[in-house]
């Protein structure tokens, strides 16, 4: 047997991956869990089929809802190892967009004005920012800052 890639109509791996299930058929889709508890594809557009030859399966695969065709490269099928499908089943729970750092985490900045400064992590703010807590001139300040200039302590 070999996982057989398919590409499916724009954001509908789960409508084919369902009617695929409903023909018996194996299927894979990796997914990513957002911050915001959202969940999608972790290959956009792509999910993995289990069969024995594609070909005996190529019309009522292609068929499917959702599936918009077998993915190939010139005259062969792209398949995929048991390998990787079985590293993507086991690594999917490390597939999360948790944040890096912890409320009231200790920092530092790696570049920047603040360079070696310590500060305190208070939240994120949006995509890529953050507020620290930082000590400037025997004073707490609270600033916005870009996530990707500091590391944790």
């Amino acid at each position: 047997m070999s996982w057989y890639v398919l590409k499916t109509k724009v954001r509908q791996e789960q409508r084919a991956e369902a009617h695929l299930q409903n023909q018996d058929l194996t299927t894979y889709c990796p997914r990513l869990v957002r911050r915001s508890g959202s969940v999608e594809a972790l290959f956009p557009g792509y999910i993995f089929i289990n069969l024995d030859c594609i070909a005996t399966h190529y019309t009522s695969v292609r068929s499917t809802r959702g599936v918009q065709t077998v993915l190939k490269f010139g005259d062969w099928w792209a398949t995929v190892d048991d390998g990787f499908i079985d590293y993507l089943k086991f690594k999917e729970s490390g597939y999360t967009d948790v944040p890096e750092f912890q409320s009231n985490q200790n920092v530092i900045f790696k570049d920047g004005p603040f360079k070696d400064l310590e500060a305190v992590y208070l939240c994120s703010n949006g995509t890529d920012r953050a507020m620290v807590l930082l000590k400037l001139l025997g004073r707490k300040q609270t600033i916005e800052v870009e996530e990707k200039l500091l590391r944790a302590v």
